[in-house]
Order: structure tokens, then C-alpha cells, then sequence
């Protein structure tokens, strides 16, 4: 693959420096060039031979072996964009107040073009009001700033400051060299799974994870669009820059996006919404009593998708259909009864609660594509570009 961007990748020492060599794999996969600055402390992480063999150039580091005096400013001059990943917090201060005490932060002041910084570091750290305000620091000069993963941390605490995943990374970093398709548009997500309470402590729920309504709304952010996520009670953390609103109920969920649907252009039904919801609740906690069996009376949920495509004006909406096999008779129905421009098909056993999918794009007039099973990082992109794609044939 012929070369078409070059940056240039700076380690410093966060434990998630060992995964640099993956994160050059990825971009080269895209044709991209990558040269790496490593910092003292990302050397003991990773191994200074695998990053040279891998990038195919030699690692600048504040030891080089060679004359390199000048490599802060002939290296500014060879990328397009520099990446900081792992950003540490120390690092992070170094950059926000402009010291150079190492070959990494040097480059930082003498490059002229777009930084980009993807941060990792304890939970602590990272919401530290110093860490904070060194983050607004470098985005009011111009950084982008990746946001941080959320969950179990190499320390064995858990909360927001891993670094987030590699191919979200890439991804970031590409769409900033490429036409934004979503620019000036307003995405309106629907993500997670509905609980419907039964009684004080019980509900009627489903195993949606809302990991792929966070991967849309990621793919559509970095597509350009202004993101608006109604979400249920989902464990995936949604990304940095988005507007959320919390909702649990699927009449919660119908009331939000009714609120919101007529201002968007593009809406997308990503959320597992229950299809039915007790009768009645219980106040209180109903408790056994010696009773072996509880009959709880359902009544069917608001059909929501169905009735926004009985509101569509200009919208462009994509529906969710999660099935049990291949057929694609039930989501050809779906996705004419509920007047939707997409129907993304996904299987019961391939989806949920899991990191990767397999999804199927149905149109109205459109030939139907099968895409192979890959993560929903992927997948979200693919149903964002097929999005822009439609819409300028639709619109265009």
C-alpha cells in the first residue's frame, strides 16, 4: 500500500505503551507512515527493537545513538500530525505548560500542525482538577484531545482512564484527513436496553450492552455530526462531546426522542426496547409469602421506531433488527411497516453483550449487503458511510 500520511507517534511511560506496536500495525494497514519518540520510561514498556522493526525507522529517544541534535525539528517538518499515546498525566502537564525537558515535549512546541493526544492514566489522575484544566488547556490551544476508556485499569481500580481502543484511535486520527460526510448534520441515537419496573427492586430488561449505540455515536461524531444519544441504563461509556439524556423506560425513551426527533436529520433506532411492560407496579417490594408462583399481566410497549416514521419529514431514519436466524422476511417488514431508509439486521448469537457483530444492510431500493463479522467499532462505521452514501443519493 502506497504511503499517503505520515505521523509521527510519541510513547510516553503509561503502561498501555505495549500496545504502540499494534497501534502502528493498524495505521500501516491504512497507509500510513509512522516514525516513534519515546520517552525514558516508555523504553521500559516496550521494547525500542520491536518498535524499529515494525515502523521499518529508527525510534528517537533522548539516548540516540546517532547524531539526531536537530530531530525535534526535522521531525516536525516529515509528519502531518503527531499522535501522543499513552498520554500520561505527567506528559499531559508537560505539553499544557510548555516545558521541554525531553525529545517528546520538545517536539510538541515545534510542531506546527494538528497535535493529537490520546490520554491514559489512573481514575485519580485523570479526574484530578490539575489533569482538568491541563486537558482545557491544550484544546483551547488547538489539541485534539481523544477521550479515555472506561472500565478495569492495569492498577486493579476501575473507573474512566484507560486508553480507549486502537481501532477507535485510528479511525480518529483518519477521518481528520478525509471530507467529514456528516458535517452540519444533527444525529439522533437511541442506545442500550429499556427496563421496565415491575416492583421496587425488579424489571423487565434485556442483555443490550449499548456498545454498539456508543460505537455509532463515536463513528458519527468523528463523520462530523452534532450527536444527541437517548440512552437506557447501558455499561458501555458513551464518548466525550456528545449530549446525552438518561431515560429507562421505553415510554421515557418514546418522550425523549419525540422531543428531540424534529430537529435532527438523521435518526437512528439502535436501543433493544422492551415490547412489553407490566400492567401494573408494584409499590414496595412484593415479597414470596410462601406463594409458588407470581403472574405478572404484560401490556405492549409503544411501537417507537413505527411511529417516528409516521412523523418523518426530512429525516433519514435507520432501524434495528435483531433476529434468531437469516431470514430476511420479518426485516423487510420491519422496515417497511416503520417507513425506515435503513434496516440493519444483526443475529441474537452474534451480538449481544459481545464486542463484535455481524450485521446485514437492507434497503428499500437498494440491492441488500451481508458484511462479515468484524467489531462494532467497524460496523458503525460502515453504517454511518452507508448513511452518507444514501443520503446523497437521496438528497443529493
Amino acid at each position: 500500500m502506497s504511503v499517503d500520511l505520515r505521523i509521527i507517534l510519541g510513547i510516553s511511560g503509561g503502561i498501555a505503551a505495549y500496545k504502540t506496536p499494534s497501534l502502528i500495525r493498524l495505521f500501516q494497514k491504512n497507509g500510513v507512515a509512522v516514525k516513534t519518540v519515546c520517552t525514558n520510561a516508555a523504553l521500559t514498556l516496550v521494547a525500542q527493537q520491536t518498535l524499529r522493526t515494525i515502523s521499518g525507522y529508527p525510534v528517537y529517544t533522548d539516548n540516540p545513538s546517532g547524531p539526531i541534535d536537530m530531530a525535534h525539528i526535522d521531525l516536525a517538518k516529515w509528519a502531518d500530525y503527531m499522535l501522543v499515546c499513552p498520554a500520561t498525566a505527567n506528559t499531559l502537564a508537560k505539553m499544557a505548560h510548555g516545558i521541554a525537558d525531553n525529545l517528546l515535549t520538545s517536539l510538541t512546541l515545534s510542531f506546527e500542525k494538528r497535535l493529537i493526544i490520546a490520554p491514559a492514566m489512573n481514575t485519580a489522575m485523570w479526574q484530578n482538577a490539575a489533569t482538568r484544566e491541563n486537558v482545557e488547556r491544550l484544546r483551547d490551544r488547538g489539541a485534539l484531545l481523544l477521550p479515555v476508556g472506561d472500565g478495569d485499569l492495569a492498577c486493579g481500580d476501575s473507573g474512566p482512564g484507560r486508553l480507549i481502543d486502537l481501532e477507535v484511535i485510528v479511525h480518529s486520527v483518519l477521518s481528520m484527513c478525509f471530507p467529514r460526510p456528516l458535517a452540519g448534520k444533527k444525529v439522533l441515537i437511541s442506545s442500550g436496553p429499556t427496563c421496565e419496573p415491575i416492583d421496587a427492586v425488579r424489571v423487565i430488561g434485556n442483555r443490550s450492552s449499548g456498545k454498539m449505540g456508543a460505537a455509532l455515536a463515536h463513528a458519527a461524531q468523528v463523520a462530523g455530526a452534532e450527536v444527541i444519544v437517548i440512552s437506557g441504563p447501558a455499561a458501555a461509556a458513551l464518548p466525550q462531546g456528545v449530549r446525552v439524556v438518561k431515560v429507562c423506560t421505553a415510554l421515557e425513551m418514546l418522550g425523549a426522542l419525540e422531543k428531540e426527533f424534529d430537529k435532527v436529520d438523521i435518526c437512528i433506532m439502535a436501543a433493544a426496547v422492551a415490547d412489553f411492560r407490566p400492567a401494573q407496579t408494584i409499590a414496595g417490594k412484593k415479597h414470596r409469602d410462601g406463594s409458588p408462583t407470581w403472574n405478572i399481566e404484560l401490556v405492549a410497549n409503544p411501537d417507537i421506531a413505527k411511529h417516528l416514521g409516521t412523523l418523518k419529514k426530512h429525516q433519514f431514519l435507520v432501524g434495528f433488527s435483531l433476529e434468531t436466524d437469516d431470514s430476511d422476511e420479518k426485516p423487510l417488514e420491519k422496515m417497511n411497516s416503520k417507513h425506515c431508509d435503513l434496516m440493519v439486521v444483526n443475529r441474537v448469537d452474534s451480538s449481544l453483550e459481545s464486542d463484535t457483530t455481524q450485521i446485514r444492510l437492507l434497503y428499500p431500493q437498494a440491492p441488500m449487503i451481508t458484511l462479515a463479522p468484524q467489531t462494532k467499532h467497524n460496523a458503525a462505521v460502515a453504517i454511518i458511510s452507508a448513511i452518507a452514501a444514501q443520503m446523497g443519493t437521496i438528497h443529493g
